[in-house]
């Protein structure tokens, strides 16, 4: 008998970030958002940031004549990737 057992889906996502670098310098950059639906959404970016970033995140949404709305995350950094880029977990932030 063959189970029906859920994989975890990864999905990749075309976005624009912004926020303030580690020299706080305001960037926009455009990047992948990795989403994985067990565990996290990640983002690779070029800057290096400080330790407690909010980040602007909108999705990139081709043809759209709309612009999507960007969500506010708080950017956890993970480590680097073998081409320098700074790898960084996207926590919600929750309103107060």
């Amino acid at each position: 008998m063959v189970r029906n057992t859920h994989l975890p889906a990864t999905r990749l996502f075309a976005v624009e970030v912004s926020g303030w670098d580690s020299k706080e310098h305001f960037f926009v950059e455009r990047c992948e958002l990795e989403w994985d639906e067990e565990s996290s959404k990640q983002v690779e970016l070029k800057r290096a940031l400080g330790k407690s970033n909010l980040l602007l995140v909108r999705l990139l949404q081709e043809g759209e004549s709309n612009r999507a709305h960007p969500v506010v995350y708080e950017a956890e950094f993970v480590g680097k990737t073998k081409s320098g880029r700074q790898q960084f977990r996207l926590n919600a932030v929750v309103p107060s």
